[in-house]
């Protein structure tokens, strides 16, 4: 639900203000990743309802449940992708601060 606040309100700008900020949005396309997020979600949502809290589930809805997740990681697929490169630049950062200041 949190992707789909973030692209309704920020969605646009992240398409068109430069391309790191477009893979947040998978290349550029804002609407589909709230798509792809809404349907994760629903599908999580019911599969929560239909094996009480996740608790007993038969093959067919463990099969909803799975789907569901990895529709939900396809949806954060780009701003996970955007966390990753800001940690390796803050460890780069890191490596060269402590390289060159000898600490």
């Amino acid at each position: 639900m949190v992707a789909i606040a973030w692209m309704i309100a920020i969605g646009s700008w992240l398409d068109h203000t430069s391309k790191i900020t477009a893979v947040i949005t998978l290349g550029g396309h804002h609407v589909l990743v709230m798509i792809i997020a809404l349907t994760g979600f629903l599908m999580l949502a019911s599969g929560a309802v239909l094996t009480n809290g996740f608790r007993h589930a038969n093959r067919p809805q463990l099969t909803l449940i799975t789907a569901g997740c990895i529709i939900s990681i396809a949806a954060l697929a780009g701003a996970l992708s955007a966390l990753l490169l800001l940690i390796l630049a803050a460890l780069l950062l890191g490596f060269l601060a402590r390289m060159f200041l000898g600490r």
